[in-house]
């Protein structure tokens, strides 16, 4: 039987599809849609990579931000469930799960038997997340890939004193101006990012093994800084960092197909 898992998020949707603990395919998408349009764009991409139709598909769980959106869910499951479940499968000695995605960090500690024993997540705010380094990209005119290999041509990092994004911009906007080099904008940028998430995983008990997913996960200044602040080595990961979350839930939708009633929460 073939399972999947569905994390519409704050900026990315993500599927994936599982036949029993072997991941068939996977899509990521940024939103250019609403998010109903965009959990079925994404999951129809996944199926065509399968060469799969929807009715092979015995069950779905749905998790993220825009979860309710998926109206081809069978249950909805909390991305901290679905997380913890993905590393209980791949990386069962992680301790701290990083997660820094669109618009939100959190941090999770797990225990040695895979319980979630502690967690935080961030304010109402983007600092420090990928939407942040998204506005910056653009103030500089730059890719998302320039942003995350730049770091590491910087002689001198410039200093990012605020934590509002619009702020910041202004920032960034007054150092471009002032003739500063590109790759020391961004080397602050990425230092300011790490700064704020490594702020956050310091409010639980950082226990080794540490993971990092999410979207800011595949910005590499941000985690050589995050690695640098917290003075630690983050695992290398199996899988792509943005889909971690879409594979616990196809974990959660396969264990849940024995027993299934509509609409469920985990």
């Amino acid at each position: 039987m073939i399972y999947a898992g569905c994390d519409l998020g704050t900026v990315t949707a993500k599927v994936v599809l599982i036949k029993e603990d072997k991941i068939l395919a996977y899509d990521a998408m940024a939103y250019k849609k609403h998010p109903k349009e965009i959990g079925i764009e994404v999951f129809s991409n996944a199926l065509a990579k399968a060469h799969l139709s929807p009715e092979q598909i015995g069950y779905t769980v749905a998790t993220g931000f825009g979860k309710k959106a998926v109206n081809y869910a069978d249950a909805y499951s909390p991305e901290i469930v679905c997380l913890n479940r993905a590393f209980r499968m791949l990386h069962p000695d992680v301790r701290t799960i990083i997660d820094a995605g669109g618009q939100s960090i959190r941090a999770i500690n797990i225990s040695n038997r895979g319980k979630i024993i502690d967690s935080t997540t961030n304010e109402k705010c983007a600092a420090g997340t990928g939407k942040f380094i998204e506005v910056m990209a653009k103030a500089l005119e730059l890719s998302l890939e320039e942003v995350g290999r730049l770091p590491f041509d910087s002689k001198k990092p410039v200093t990012i004193t605020s934590q509002c994004g619009v702020f910041a911009e202004s920032e960034v906007i007054t150092y471009v101006n002032d003739g500063k080099e590109r790759a020391d904008i961004v080397a602050g940028i990425a230092r300011s990012v790490a700064g704020k998430v490594s702020s956050l995983v310091r409010r639980i008990s950082l226990d080794e093994k540490v993971a990092m997913v999410g979207g800011v996960a595949l910005n590499t200044g941000v985690v050589q800084y995050i690695e640098e602040e917290l003075g630690i080595k983050l695992a290398d990961l199996k899988e792509k960092p943005q889909i971690y979350a879409a594979l616990g839930a196809a974990l959660i939708a396969r264990e849940k197909h024995a027993s299934p009633s509509p609409k469920t929460h985990t």
